[in-house]
C-alpha cells in the first residue's frame, strides 16, 4: 500500500488533479495509478476538532485552519473492497494513522480512490486560548481584514453546563471575554458577515495539567533469568524530557463540587449502559500466559500517546511472580511509555519496603505513579475494583494480576468512560487529607 500527498498552491494542485481527470492515471516512482472518479467535484468543508474520539469523519490536516475541500469521488467497488480486506486484516492492531490527513484511515473506507484538495484560507487565522481560570482569548492573526467582515460566536462549558456563549466582532488584534466560571470544553465559529457562511470553527478539551513529553526509541533491553537464559525483549524509551503546565485551581471552589457531582452522576449512567455489554474474554488458571497476551494486547491497541492510561488493582504492590510475570510487567511499563501510567490500588500496612518495581530501569519506570486509596475512618481498603481504561477502551478485569493463575481471569469491555470518571473522582482526592472521604497515599 502507497499513499502520497502533495503541498503546493491551490492553482498548482488543480492543474495537477486536471491532468489525472483527463487521462484517468497517476505516475508516481514508476507506478501508474488508475483512477476512475465522477468529473464533477463535491465541495465541502473540514474544521479543527481537538477533542479525543472525535467523531468526525474528516478532519481538517491545518493545524491553525479550516479547510475546504474539493473532492472528485471514486465510485469504483474494487478499490474499496480491497481496502476493506485490509482493514479487516488489521484487527487486533495499531489503526493507521497519517499525521498529514488528521485522522484514522479506518474512517475513510468509503474515500478510497478519491482525489481530494483541502485547501486553508491563509488571509486570516484564529486561535480560541485558555488565558486562565476566569478568562478566554480570541486571537485573530491576519493580513488585511475589513471592519465587520467576519463575525465570531464563542463558546465554553463546564462539566456539561454551558456557561457560555456570546457572539463577538471579529478584529485583527485579541479579543478577551470574561467566564464567571472554570471551563473544560471550549469553542467557536466564526461566520462569513456577507453571506452567513462558517469559514472557520474548532473545539478542544481543556485540562487541569498537560504533560509535554518526548522521546526517541533507545537500545533493546535485554531481560535474563538466574540461569542466565533471555525470557524478554523490550525496547526502551531514552532521551525522554517531560515539562507540565499546571492551571491555577482553588480547592474550595464551587466548581470543583459541582464537577465531583458531574463525575458521580457520569459513573452511574455508564455503568447502566455498561450492563448491556455482555462481550468478555475468560481464561482459565491454566491458561495464564495466554490471559497475559490478551491483556498486552489490548494495550498495542491503544494509539493515543497523550492521554492518562487508568489502572486499578488493590493488590498491585503484591506482584504475579515469575517469568510470566515479569514479562507482563515489563511489557505494561514499555507499551505505555510516553503518557502517565495512574495506578490505583489498596495496601493497608506499611512495612518501609522498597516498592518491587524499584528492580526495573528508571526508563521504563518513570511514568508510573502509584496510589493507595483507603477508608478514613478505619483504614481499610477503600478501593476494590479491578479495571483498565485507556483513550480507546476500557475493560473490567475479574481478579488482580496476583491471583490470575490460581483463580482465571475475565476481561469484560465497557462503554468507555464507566470506569474512568471514578478513576479521575479518585485521583482528584488530596494526598494524606484528613478531611477526604479516603485517606490517600502515593508510593515513590
Amino acid at each position: 500500500m502507497r499513499a502520497y500527498h502533495r503541498d503546493a498552491s491551490l492553482e498548482r494542485c488543480q492543474a495537477w488533479v486536471d491532468r489525472i481527470l483527463e487521462s484517468g492515471a497517476l505516475s508516481l516512482d514508476g507506478v501508474e495509478v488508475r483512477y476512475d472518479v465522477e468529473p464533477a467535484p463535491r465541495r465541502h468543508r473540514a474544521f479543527r476538532d481537538y477533542r479525543q474520539l472525535s467523531g468526525s469523519p474528516l478532519l481538517s490536516p491545518f493545524s491553525r485552519h479550516s479547510a475546504e475541500i474539493i473532492e472528485y469521488w471514486s465510485l469504483a467497488e474494487e478499490p474499496r473492497r480491497r481496502w476493506l480486506k485490509v482493514l479487516k486484516s488489521l484487527d487486533g492492531k495499531a489503526p493507521l494513522r497519517f499525521g498529514w490527513l488528521n485522522s484514522l484511515l479506518t474512517r475513510g473506507a468509503d474515500r478510497i480512490g478519491n482525489l481530494m484538495i483541502a485547501g486553508a484560507d491563509d488571509a486570516i487565522s484564529c486561535d480560541l486560548l485558555k488565558q486562565n481560570d476566569r478568562a478566554l482569548r480570541l486571537q485573530v492573526d491576519a493580513t488585511e481584514l475589513m471592519p465587520g467582515a467576519y463575525r465570531a460566536t464563542v463558546w465554553a462549558s463546564h462539566s456539561d453546563d454551558e456557561v457560555l456563549r456570546r457572539e463577538i466582532p471579529v478584529t485583527s488584534h485579541a479579543t478577551e471575554i470574561e467566564v464567571a466560571t472554570d471551563v473544560d470544553h471550549l469553542g467557536f465559529a466564526m461566520y462569513r458577515a456577507a453571506d452567513g457562511e462558517c469559514v472557520d470553527l474548532m473545539e478542544a478539551y481543556v485540562l487541569k495539567e498537560s504533560g509535554f513529553r518526548m522521546q526517541v526509541s533507545g537500545p533493546p533491553l535485554q531481560v535474563r533469568n538466574r540461569r542466565g537464559r533471555s525470557i524478554h525483549r523490550v525496547n526502551v524509551a531514552s532521551s525522554l524530557s517531560t515539562t507540565s503546565v499546571v492551571s491555577f485551581d482553588d480547592s474550595t471552589s464551587i466548581d470543583k463540587e459541582i464537577r465531583r457531582l458531574w463525575l458521580d452522576r457520569r459513573v452511574h449512567a455508564r455503568e447502566a449502559a455498561a450492563y448491556r455489554d455482555d462481550s468478555l474474554e475468560r481464561f482459565q488458571p491454566d491458561q495464564l500466559e495466554l490471559a497475559v497476551q490478551y491483556f498486552v494486547n489490548l494495550l498495542r491497541q491503544d494509539t493515543d500517546r497523550t492521554s492518562p492510561i487508568y489502572l486499578g488493582d488493590p493488590y498491585f504492590m503484591v506482584p504475579m511472580k515469575g517469568e510470566v510475570g515479569t514479562k507482563l510487567y515489563l511489557d505494561l511499563f514499555t507499551l505505555t511509555a510516553g503518557r502517565p501510567l495512574l495506578v490505583l490500588c489498596a495496601k493497608t500496612e506499611d512495612d518501609g519496603a522498597q516498592p518491587w518495581w524499584i528492580d526495573f530501569p528508571d526508563s521504563i519506570t518513570g511514568h508510573i505513579r502509584v496510589r493507595s486509596f483507603l477508608t478514613q475512618q478505619t483504614r481499610d481498603r477503600g478501593f476494590h475494583d479491578r479495571f483498565l481504561s485507556t483513550s480507546q477502551r476500557e475493560i473490567l478485569i475479574s481478579n488482580s494480576f496476583n491471583g490470575w493463575d490460581k483463580h482465571g481471569v475475565t476481561f469484560v469491555r465497557l462503554p468507555y468512560a464507566v470506569y474512568r470518571s471514578e478513576a479521575e473522582r479518585f485521583w482528584d482526592i488530596d494526598i494524606e487529607s484528613e478531611t477526604e472521604p479516603q485517606f490517600v497515599r502515593e508510593f515513590a
